[in-house]
């Protein structure tokens, strides 16, 4: 699939699947559910049955046993049986060795034929399926049970089973049409809270679809669908607004770029049309495209390092540095200068070494362009103080000047940001840009004081050592 192409005609929407999984989910639950309430009906059933034919099977032989197998005996006690259980839920049968009938007791001929024919076969239980009643025929469902007598001859006893069967198709009915309804209701359910969680997904899918059109502006608009929602939402906005803070600042980057080149291309220009009318001076028209070009070239390549800096492309392998001897080294760099503009510059270190694992080339940039900062806006006269301090360790640097306005503290960092009474001097707006992408890519910060007319101090702290 192209990055250009949209997934939705690829992938089904979630809440079609988290339907289709409740529609699953409830019909294998309320399947296992039936299951088990079918099991427990046609075991209950089942017991019942048995109970009640073992029961009459112990009561017959023990009649037959105490009136020696007298028939007419026999016929009373099955007569009995049927009273009390009901003359069309028992089925009596005697048959002596050769299969004739010695007793019986049945409400229906067809049962009794049967229970007569399968009185010589092996089967010690069986079923028997019929009709009751000839003006209304309807099912019948027998339960028989056989043994042996003491003299030879065999004793059947059968149990009408059939309203237990239609309970128990009943219940399987009312089951299966549940199961449907479970099934459907189930599905329902699944896409209507499916569609409801997925709701806040779409949002944020809308609102990244209009980003992707331009509207970098575009927000999701906050909802009470839950603390994970929640924050997916808080997440997405902080970065669409992190992204369009990001666009801003690479137009203001752009257009602040545009105008420094075109300074000095300008001047080129000039220069050379002046040259082509006849001037003579080739010379300073190499001085002056040497000058200009080595200023673009060093602005290019601040950018370049501010960039690779702040990205962590550039990693510089890092060495045991003690602070305090390398600040005076770096400060010795500026001795003349601070003799002819009559500055003076003081240092407040700690008595003990203060060690950190940096890069020597960054640390000197670091520390050079807040130096040169420092004495680019001191006067004559003014001073300069550089302290350290260890555990933690911080590093700054104050100057006696005109100070920063309070409007300008929070836009001092930047990338090309010059204050208006300082665009008169030279400069590219840069230096501190890269001092803040060094201090932070070594885990710390930099921050800056400043009460106009009196001082300014920059701080570097938070590196670890």
């Amino acid at each position: 699939m192209s990055s250009g192409e949209s997934p939705s005609s690829h992938t089904k929407p979630m809440w079609v699947r988290i339907a289709v999984g409740s529609f699953i989910s409830f019909g294998l639950l309320f399947i296992l559910l039936g299951a088990l309430v079918m099991f427990a009906t046609l075991r209950h059933h089942v017991n019942e049955y048995h109970e009640t034919l073992s029961n009459l099977m112990g009561d017959l032989v023990g009649e037959y046993r105490e009136c020696a197998g007298d028939a007419s005996f026999m016929e009373r006690c099955f007569a009995e049986d049927a009273e009390t259980h009901g003359k069309e839920n028992v089925f009596l049968l005697i048959t002596d060795p050769s299969g004739a009938v010695k007793a019986s007791r049945s409400s229906n001929a067809f049962v009794l034929s049967e229970m007569i024919r399968l009185s010589s076969s092996d089967s010690t239980t069986y079923r028997i399926k019929g009709e009751a009643g000839d003006a209304e025929p309807r099912p019948l469902s027998v339960r028989v049970r056989k043994s042996r007598l003491q003299d030879g001859c065999v004793l059947s006893v059968g149990c009408n089973v059939t309203k237990d069967e239609l309970h128990a198709i009943r219940v399987g009915v009312v089951l299966g049409s549940s199961l449907i309804f479970v099934w459907f209701v189930g599905a329902g359910l699944g896409a209507f809270f499916a569609r409801r969680i997925t709701l806040p997904l779409r949002k944020i899918a809308a609102a990244a679809d209009d980003i992707s059109r331009g509207d970098y502006s575009a927000r999701v608009p906050p909802t009470s669908e839950g603390w994970e929602i929640a924050e997916l939402e808080h997440a997405f906005n902080l970065m669409a607004e992190s992204n369009e803070k990001t666009l801003s600042d690479l137009r203001t980057l752009t257009d602040d770029i545009a105008h420094d080149l075109r300074t000095p291309l300008t001047r080129l220009r000039a220069a050379a049309e002046t040259e082509m009318m006849g001037g003579e001076r080739k010379r300073s028209l190499a001085e002056d495209v040497c000058e200009e070009t080595t200023a673009m070239l060093d602005m290019i390549n601040t950018m370049l390092d501010i960039s690779q800096t702040e990205s962590r492309i550039k990693r510089t392998p890092r060495e045991r540095m003690e602070m305090c001897g390398f600040v005076k080294n770096v400060l010795e760099l500026y001795s003349v200068l601070a003799e002819e503009s009559q500055v003076s510059v003081t240092t407040l270190f700690p008595d003990k070494p203060v060690y950190l694992m940096a890069h020597k080339g960054r640390l000197q940039q670091m520390i050079g362009n807040l130096l040169d900062n420092a004495f680019k806006f001191t006067p004559r006269g003014g001073s300069i103080e550089v302290r350290i301090s260890a555990a933690p360790f911080s590093l700054s640097v104050a100057n006696t000047g005109p100070g920063i306005a309070a409007k300008d503290l929070p836009h001092i960092f930047k990338r090309f940001w010059r204050a208006d009474e300082s665009r008169s001097l030279p400069g590219n707006g840069l230096g501190l840009a890269l001092v803040k992408a060094i201090a932070v890519s070594y885990g710390g910060s930099v921050k800056c004081e400043s009460t106009p007319g009196e001082w300014t101090v920059f701080t570097i702290s938070g590196i670890d050592g």
